[in-house]
């Protein structure tokens, strides 16, 4: 978690509760914090308390995470966003080690908090207890009513229209009008965010179980579609808003049930080799457990230019720039070259001598990472028994550290 929120040097400050930081100096009546590695002091709280043990078969919660974001009219500076990030921590967040970290990656450069809370009580020593959602949103609005500003945002807030139109069905994407005009407004979309991670899950899945799985962990799960429907599909919906579902073929038509089957079908045919598909899978999961939408859709982006020009490579995209398929303009194409350079997310260059490889039967997942992910050996995926189907929620819920 440290690790995603400062790398780069994004992070334009850093405020702490209940971890010793050193301090570098003061702005604006603030203190400015050096560099610590306050997941090592989360991670040794939980030890120390056993917190960081497995609870009744699940794995151990290890930190909780919000976002906080100022209504952009607001024209929030920095400084005062550290007091009222820092304020709303300490209401609700007195007894536990608390890290925030301040960014403005967002469209408009308006500056926002991404707050860790460690999973240890330190007056208790008992586990963090999931807190009501209703609850949090109130100490948010009333804290910034207090200090003068318009509702502040702690999730991203959804809104989209249901309209559906039958000329959808002969489009691999397809997004509604009133989903088009929140994206021209920089606004959230529920169906926006639920197609980046769908179309993040088709590219790194070899099969059915694998695309639940890595749907699950990216927060969305996978039900059937009515029986007394003209087709079969599927249904997504975010995990933590079951209400707000889709078809696939709503979101286009490569986002099928039937479409998916077949391309499950096809093997390894054209895909993404081992090593790249883990990059994708961990960058997503990561953004996704940081509600980092608009990395989501960068990253659902890149990997639809790369599908549709067949591209396992930096140089492929390149040297596709010059033959670019009906329906992908030049500068779609050039951002997704400069991307996955940026990100590190395909190889320079392309894989010599490559195998094939043929495809294997369903792998079940472990609740934290992919079964693929794991004991592999270069390039080539292991083989496990078939497990039935499961569908897991939880996201931020995994038995990992906070780097």
């Amino acid at each position: 978690m440290q690790r995603y929120l400062e790398r780069g040097g994004r992070a334009l400050a850093t405020d702490f509760l209940n971890i010793d930081a050193p301090v570098s100096g003061v702005r604006n009546g603030l203190e400015d914090h050096g560099r610590i590695d306050w997941w090592r002091e989360m991670d040794r709280t939980r030890a120390a308390f056993g917190n960081d043990a497995a609870w009744n078969g699940h794995r151990a919660r290890t930190w909780k995470h919000y976002i906080l974001s100022p209504n952009p009219t607001d024209g929030i500076e920095l400084p005062r966003l550290r007091r009222f990030a820092t304020a709303w921590a300490k209401e609700n967040f007195g007894d536990y080690e608390v890290a925030i970290v301040y960014h403005d990656d967002n469209e408009g450069r308006i500056p926002h908090a991404h707050v860790v809370v460690n999973n240890t009580n330190l007056a208790t020593g008992r586990r963090i207890q999931e807190p009501d959602p209703r609850a949090v949103k109130r100490s948010v609005q009333k804290l910034a009513r207090d200090m003068g500003l318009s509702c502040f945002e702690d999730a991203p807030h959804p809104a989209a229209s249901r309209r559906t139109c039958t000329a959808r069905l002969r489009q691999r994407m397809h997004s509604g009008r009133a989903e088009r005009e929140l994206a021209s407004k920089g606004a959230y979309s529920w169906v926006s965010d639920i197609r980046s991670r769908v179309a993040i899950a088709r590219m790194v899945a070899r099969s059915e179980g694998e695309f639940e799985s890595v749907l699950s962990a990216m927060g969305v799960t996978v039900s059937e579609n009515s029986a007394k429907a003209a087709h079969r599909d599927w249904v997504y919906a975010l995990a933590e808003q079951p209400t707000r579902r889709v078809g696939g073929e709503r979101l286009g038509l490569s986002f099928s049930r039937e479409s998916l089957e077949r391309r499950f079908a096809a093997g390894a045919a054209g895909r993404l080799a081992d090593a790249t598909e883990r990059r994708l899978y961990e960058f997503a999961r990561e953004a996704c457990d940081l509600g980092d939408i608009r990395e989501l859709r960068s990253l659902a982006d890149a990997v639809s230019v790369c599908e549709t020009v067949g591209a396992r490579s930096v140089d492929d995209l390149a040297h596709a720039m010059g033959r670019l398929p009906e329906g992908l303009d030049a500068a779609r194409a050039a951002e997704a070259v400069a991307y996955v350079s940026e990100k590190g997310l395909l190889p320079r260059h392309g894989a010599r001598g490559a195998q094939r490889r043929a495809r294997a039967p369903e792998r079940p997942w472990e609740k934290d990472r992919p079964a693929w992910m794991r004991n592999r050996d270069g390039d080539v995926r292991q083989q496990e028994p078939q497990a039935p189907r499961k569908q897991r929620d939880n996201r931020d819920g995994r038995g990992g550290d906070a780097r």
